[in-house]
């Protein structure tokens, strides 16, 4: 939970500006795991990352047309923490 994020966008209007607007918005639906999603209304969307989701497979960063999000090993390579388990 105190972990900087492990996934960035190089520029945040890249998504709605040419993604949505060319593509569809394949972020929302090349991640198994449902991390991207462009919520609001028509005009007005924008995407939201659900970090929290990622199951860190880096589909994203492979798939991604704009090669836009940056994708970097969480927690130095460990993987996930979970603490009391």
């Amino acid at each position: 939970e105190d972990q900087p994020s492990h996934l960035t966008l190089q520029d945040a209007s890249v998504p709605v500006r040419i993604n949505l607007a060319e593509y569809a918005g394949p972020e929302a639906r090349y991640c198994p795991a449902g991390v991207y999603e462009f919520v609001g209304s028509d005009g007005h969307e924008q995407l939201q990352i659900n970090a929290q989701n990622c199951v860190h497979c880096k589909t994203c960063d492979i798939k991604d047309p704009t090669q836009n999000i940056v994708w970097v090993t969480p927690q130095g390579g460990g993987g996930p923490n979970y603490s009391g388990m």
